[in-house]
């Protein structure tokens, strides 16, 4: 009996045991940019000096290129971090992660893939600005 009851808690352990966690994106990126032959007259160019820091993570229901973003299904504050839950075990088809990056246009994307955990959650800490994720 106590066999049986190993297995069968093994049974239903074992899609928990399978669930992957998502790639952690880079906290920073390095990218160039440069403006498009002389300044106009009269003018000079200069360039500030901007981190390009991890400010958002986001999902999509296919390549990004195709606009259809996975839309959080909850959201909630708890002191200075802000969450937002999405359900990717819900989403059909391939799902996409994008890191998004401050200062740029530029954003790092991945097809990822599960099985999901049920609950992911993009976290924002307003007090230090670190962007995370997080499953529960």
């Amino acid at each position: 009996m106590r066999l049986h009851l190993a297995a069968l808690a093994l049974l239903f352990a074992a899609p928990a045991l399978a669930q992957q966690e998502l790639p952690a994106c880079p906290e920073t990126i390095a990218v160039t940019d440069a403006t498009q032959g002389a300044a106009p007259a009269g003018w000079q160019h200069f360039q500030r000096d901007l981190p390009h820091r991890l400010i958002d993570i986001r999902f999509h229901a296919g390549p990004p290129s195709e606009g259809r973003f996975v839309e959080p299904v909850a959201g909630s504050a708890r002191g200075t971090v802000v969450s937002m839950r999405y359900g990717l075990p819900a989403v059909e088809g391939p799902v996409w992660m994008s890191c998004v990056y401050a200062a740029t246009a530029h954003t790092l994307v991945r097809r990822i893939s599960g099985p999901f955990p049920p609950h992911v959650r993009v976290n924002h800490d307003r007090a230090d600005g670190r962007t995370f994720i997080t499953y529960n």
